[in-house]
């Protein structure tokens, strides 16, 4: 799928889509780098990048689909829908407020989607925060793992019901309707050798980048999950690196070690720009090539099925971080 470009998407008039972070903030997983011996560093994982969600949410509008930016900023969604309009003047892009640290937020932003439209075709769980000092969200839960994962697995729970009747209504193919979590590389290479660490999931006392890669691995999990339980009923859910992107750092990985800065350059070298960098996310969310027989699957740069992590694979650990999910959203009344 290497020759995949965004013109290739097909005519989405019609299509209904929500993208949390729509407007900036989509976080590219770390990668592996290694032997950095001439300024003494033995080993260096994880590298991570963002780059601006803008272009993803700039090339749904332009094939005519009509796209909600779920975000915490009403300022920046707007600076982003007039400027896409600017360019569009046709373009159909919404505010929805929701803020990912707080569950209630998200309820409330999911309830004020409903309000507005009765069908849903694509939910891009894009939003996410990286090697950000540890704390706790409102509901009690390790910012990142909740950032990242848990208030994406509480979004798609609310919108379900949605998805599931429209790709049972008589206008939409089967394989149209699709869940895509912006995942990372990350989830194999930055997690603790237990995966998922129900044991202790404040992580309170491992690294930012450790807490960061059990995130993107309860992504990758929940794609795999969310397709064995509804892709019978005609949903298509997947997970995905985006790639490495060359952009400004953020202020997460900037701050967390020295040698970061030192590094980039090497990182970036021959690395895409943003308009490039989210083709992944395009092909996964509307691409006409993507396969009913892929359903849950883990893709790479740009539409290339990748080698999940053996965690990341593991059926066991999918239903128990389902249910370690619910429960979190059973004990605050959600």
């Amino acid at each position: 799928m290497s020759n995949f470009t965004p013109a290739s998407l097909p005519d989405l008039t019609g299509f209904r889509i929500l993208i949390t972070g729509g407007h900036s903030g989509l976080l590219i997983s770390p990668c592996l780098f290694s032997l950095f011996l001439s300024i003494g560093i033995v080993t260096i994982e994880n590298f991570a990048k963002i780059f601006r969600g803008l272009t993803t949410t700039t090339e749904l509008a332009r094939h005519r689909a009509k796209v909600y930016i779920a975000s915490r900023s009403r300022s920046k969604a707007e600076q982003t829908i007039q400027k896409i309009i600017t360019t569009q003047p046709n373009a159909e892009i919404e505010f929805i407020e929701m803020d990912l640290a707080d569950l209630r937020s998200v309820k409330k932003g999911a309830e004020e989607y409903l309000t507005k439209e009765t069908k849903l075709h694509i939910l891009i769980n894009n939003a996410g925060v990286m090697c950000t000092p540890f704390s706790l969200t409102a509901q009690r839960v390790e910012a990142q793992f909740q950032t990242n994962y848990l208030a994406h697995f509480y979004l798609t729970q609310l919108l379900l019901p949605t998805l599931q009747s429209t790709s049972r209504s008589l206008d939409t193919l089967l394989g149209t309707i699709r869940i895509v979590n912006v995942s990372s590389d990350g989830h194999a290479k930055l997690t603790p050798k237990e995966g998922i660490p129900f044991s202790d999931m404040t992580m309170e006392h491992v690294s930012t980048w450790t807490r960061y890669g059990v995130s993107k691995l309860a992504q990758v999990l929940h794609a795999k999950e969310v397709a064995r339980r509804y892709g019978p009923n005609g949903i298509i859910a997947l997970s995905l690196h985006p790639g490495t992107v060359k952009t400004n750092l953020s202020a997460g990985p900037r701050g967390s070690t020295w040698w970061y800065k030192v590094v980039q350059p090497l990182v970036e070298l021959g690395a895409p720009g943003p308009e490039k960098g989210c083709w992944n996310t395009l092909w996964c969310a509307a691409g006409s090539d993507v396969k009913k027989s892929e359903n849950g699957s883990y893709f790479e740069p740009v539409g290339k099925r990748g080698k999940a992590s053996v965690h990341a694979e593991d059926v066991q650990m999918a239903e128990q971080l389902w249910g370690w999910s619910e429960g979190v959203l059973r004990d605050n009344g959600l």
